[in-house]
């Protein structure tokens, strides 16, 4: 279509209705459209991952391999994004389907995440928020990634759901269940990275059970290795491997993931 929209260009021009000045301003004019076009098109993104198993803060959300899907949307200035993302186990014991959206500034990051796992809720309502009876909860993260430093640290609080405990007076009250990590960037070479974190959680309710444990502790240990595979001399497959250490709960286990797009 741009051949064709130059030739006509051309043709005015050696037949005296358009100059030479006409003809690079309209060509600039379309090198431009076609440039927005491009960029709108990257900010959207849909990614694919294949996995033997799914570690969530220290916890085993589930021990089947699963694939997890993430669409979303990201302004251009990157300070904002919104998306779903989707989980399902291949032995079909796991789903899940979540709503997010993220607020990032000069190493500051505000996420607001509805988490809807269902896998344990079989007569469970998409749009059921009653904490009762939901499938639901959500989870707010503040993070700051330092700029000098390799040094993430995070805070995520659940606000509400079935993240719930019974008071003395037999009432159903939210247990705002936290969760803190730091996690630090080891080695970060060319095509491979190696990270480490700690992590630790607990509740602000008078109990010691909550959403991560029955007790208050640290939660998660763990060690990421990241690596770009070369396939054929064509393809890089970006493949991590996460080994992670419940001391409250007291299990270990390794989690390896393919990203596929």
């Amino acid at each position: 279509m741009k051949n064709i929209h130059y030739l006509g260009l051309l043709a005015m021009m050696l037949a005296g209705n358009i100059s030479q000045a006409q003809v690079s301003e309209e060509n600039i004019i379309e090198e431009r459209n076609e440039a927005e076009v491009e960029d709108d098109t990257k900010l959207f993104h849909f990614n694919l991952q294949l996995k033997n198993m799914h570690l969530w803060k220290g916890l085993q959300v589930t021990d089947a391999p699963m694939t997890a899907a993430d669409i979303n949307y990201t302004s251009k200035n990157g300070f904002f994004k919104a998306g779903l993302w989707g989980g399902r186990g291949f032995n079909g014991d796991y789903t899940e389907f979540d709503y997010y959206v993220s607020f990032m500034h000069k190493g500051w990051s505000l996420s607001i995440w509805d988490i809807n796992n269902y896998s344990d809720y079989p007569d469970a309502k998409i749009f059921d928020y009653d904490r009762s009876t939901t499938s639901h909860f959500i989870d707010v993260i503040l993070a700051y990634q330092f700029q000098n430093v390799p040094l993430k640290l995070s805070w995520s609080t659940i606000v509400q759901g079935r993240d719930t405990f019974i008071n003395d007076n037999g009432q159903l009250r939210n247990a705002y269940s936290n969760y803190v990590e730091a996690s630090y960037v080891i080695f970060n070479e060319t095509n491979w990275s190696l990270s480490g974190l700690v992590g630790g959680s607990w509740s602000f309710a008078p109990q010691d059970a909550h959403f991560y444990g029955d007790e208050a502790g640290v939660t998660n240990i763990g060690v990421i290795y990241n690596r770009q595979l070369n396939l054929f001399d064509k393809f890089t497959l970006p493949v991590s491997a996460t080994a992670s250490w419940n001391t409250v709960q007291d299990y270990g286990a390794i989690q390896v993931a393919f990203n596929l797009f």
